[in-house]
């Protein structure tokens, strides 16, 4: 998933109602008119606006944000004006035409009342192309856009992105501080406006940041490489730090110098996750400008393996398998949970007479002894044998030394009494957990039921 990170701050918009504060007094002498009342709105109606990158006449990200107003009243269009005379702003590289893999270049974030309470979400912004000064973002249709006050957030966010190649607000040509308008529409006829400030400046570097590849999934203890381009912007030469942030936090960095007509530096900065990353990891490019963020989610360790892979076989061997997994200290127990995908252990033993390749369940570590790595057979203690339903947990504890540091190998169904396959064919997950005094390590992995 491909994310811009703005600075913002501020809560959100209103139809009729004005928040209140300590002039509340003032203010109820004030509007004996309405006439009077509309001046003193208007005046209120402002919001932060943030342009990335903030130079003149290059494709920029304008995020606005405000808590000025609310709206009782579904809000039908949102219109952005950029008309400064002969400096406009313009949105020929704007659209709203959203896909499956672009959402458009548009995006509004509102906090709304539902029937069961606050819910801030991203709405639906109808398909439409854009060109000029000024362009109408339609919020219209089956939505619910009214707009109440958010305790924690803003509650109306509006950005023209430029996270797309080719996408984004033209900033005006000339440095200065304008004054843009963003008119809000409701349903009931009702329009506001609400002013920002932007200010383009001239002079100065502007280091944009995008990240080109990275991959989808990761897994401990194996590389991550993300690889980006910068490109300065900006009017005037320099030399950045360049850096890999890992859920905000520094892993590595590089130095770029760039002139402003030399064409993006390309290069890639690494990452080696750890078994306490959890499920997903926020990676951002960072130059002191701008950043662009890619999260990926951890990839399965284990690979789970059926046969027969029949539609309820009652006596399957489910073979569980990973090259290495990244875990501190000695295992104690296996746990496998089949969820609810209909699989059972029922009737699997590990206290059967003989060695332990006559058991139902087998596993093999690769161990680090004296000698050197060892992939072995570790006994079993006999623990809740026989199993039932679809988990089960076996219990390596006792005079084994079950570190791992290679190939994990765990075989269900090795011997007399298999696992029962679900009935129905499918794509199932299942999960597997190592657990010991020192680390937990949790994985799913799929399986699949013809």
């Amino acid at each position: 998933m491909k994310r811009r990170t703005f600075i913002f701050g501020g809560v959100l918009l209103s139809t009729l109602s004005l928040a209140a504060t300590a002039t509340n007094a003032s203010l109820s002498e004030t509007v004996s008119s309405t006439a009077d009342f509309s001046v003193i709105a208007e005046e209120g109606r402002t919001a932060e606006l943030i342009a990335n990158p903030n130079t003149p006449d290059t494709l920029s990200t304008h995020t606005w944000t405000t808590n000025d107003v609310t709206s009782d009243s579904d809000i039908d269009t949102i219109e952005a004006n950029y008309d400064f005379g002969d400096n406009e702003a313009t949105f020929e590289n704007v659209d709203s035409e959203d896909s499956d893999t672009d959402p458009g270049d548009i995006i509004v974030e509102l906090t709304r009342e539902l029937s069961n309470g606050l819910d801030r979400t991203t709405i639906n912004v109808n398909d439409d192309t854009f060109s000029g000064s000024t362009a109408v973002f339609d919020l219209s249709g089956i939505q619910t856009t009214n707009i109440v006050n958010d305790p924690d957030n803003p509650n109306l966010r509006v950005a023209i992105d430029a996270a797309e190649q080719g996408a984004g607000i033209e900033n005006p040509a000339a440095a200065d501080t304008y004054v843009p308008t963003l008119t809000l529409t409701a349903e009931n006829g009702e329009s506001f406006d609400v002013k920002g400030e932007l200010t383009i400046v001239s002079g100065e570097p502007f280091f944009t940041t995008a990240i080109t590849a990275v991959p989808q999934t990761f897994t401990p203890g194996e590389p991550v490489q993300v690889d980006y381009e910068v490109d300065n912007t900006g009017d005037e030469a320099a030399t950045q730090d360049i850096v890999l942030l890992v859920n905000s936090t520094q892993a590595d960095s590089t130095s770029v110098t760039l002139d402003p007509d030399a064409p993006p530096a390309t290069g890639s900065l690494s990452y080696t996750p750890t078994s306490g990353d959890g499920t997903s990891i926020d990676l951002t490019i960072a130059s002191d400008d701008d950043s662009s963020m890619e999260t990926i989610t951890r990839g399965s360790t284990f690979s789970l393996s059926v046969d027969p892979a029949t539609a309820g076989a009652s006596d399957a061997t489910h073979t569980w398998t990973a090259n290495n997994v990244d875990f501190q200290g000695e295992v104690d127990t296996i746990t496998v949970d089949y969820n609810s995908s209909g699989a059972t252990l029922d009737g699997i033993r590990t206290d059967r007479d003989g060695g332990d390749l006559d058991q139902d369940v087998v596993v093999r570590l690769t161990r680090e002894l004296s000698g050197g790595p060892s992939k072995d057979v570790i006994g079993l203690n006999n623990g809740d044998s026989p199993y039932s339903g679809s988990t089960a947990t076996f219990d390596l504890s006792g005079s084994f030394t079950t570190n791992i540091v290679g190939e994990v190998e765990v075989i269900v169904g090795y011997n007399s009494v298999g696992v029962a396959n679900p009935d129905t064919p499918d794509t199932y997950t299942a999960d597997i957990t190592l657990d010991g005094a020192d680390d937990t390590f949790t994985d799913t992995a799929q399986f699949t039921i013809e």
